[in-house]
């Protein structure tokens, strides 16, 4: 079974949407697209490996289906995980966004470490069945690898981690490759995952 790890990105205000895209690339995140609208979130949702595991969706998008009934087609299609990034906090828009059970709701202005924590949630709620895996998974890392797949768990970016730790940002990478490969797990999330769950 092929794990998926893939992030739709739905917003309609185009500079929102490139920054919440280039903050996930450049912390090794797979954007499987951005799409302004419900259609074209379906259509790249559709596409063969394109099939999101987490959704970042506004509430008010353009066209005539709002984010909150995206998100519920897109849960029912391809059991996805939806983080809610919007601007509104009144009574009846977070009452229709609850209704479709989001990991999260994060109202903007938001901080890199708030989406990222998010992110991390909705990865957890999607490894979560899979716990006789984690029971059966021993994690081998380095002192050094332990501390910062830690403080990516408290969502600092890796710039923010090279910065408390005095490394290059080219070494944080390089220590997130590492950790994935002699653990032989394929995305950060469950590396993640599973750090939590005691392994």
């Amino acid at each position: 079974m092929k794990e998926r790890v893939k992030i739709l990105i739905v917003e309609d205000e185009l500079v929102t949407a490139t920054s919440i895209s280039e903050l996930l690339e450049e912390e090794e995140y797979i954007i499987s697209g951005i799409a302004k609208d419900a259609a074209a979130a379906l259509r790249i949702s559709s596409q063969q490996e394109a099939a999101p595991a987490v959704v970042i969706c506004d509430i008010h998008i353009q066209g005539s289906v709002n984010g909150v009934e995206l998100a519920r087609q897109l849960k029912e299609l391809y059991q996805c995980e939806v983080i809610f990034l919007t601007a509104y906090a009144d009574t009846k828009t977070l009452q229709a966004a609850f209704s479709t059970e989001p990991v999260m709701y994060v109202v903007k202005p938001y901080t890199d470490t708030q989406l990222l924590v998010a992110i991390q949630m909705a990865f957890h709620k999607l490894y979560q069945p899979q716990q006789s895996l984690a029971d059966r998974h021993t994690l081998q890392l380095t002192e050094r690898e332990r501390e910062i797949a830690l403080l990516i768990a408290q969502g600092l970016t890796s710039k923010q981690i090279a910065r408390n730790l005095f490394i290059s940002l080219e070494t944080v990478k390089t220590h997130r490759r590492r950790m994935l490969s002699k653990n032989n797990i394929s995305s950060f999330p469950h590396l993640i995952y599973l750090l939590n769950n005691g392994s």
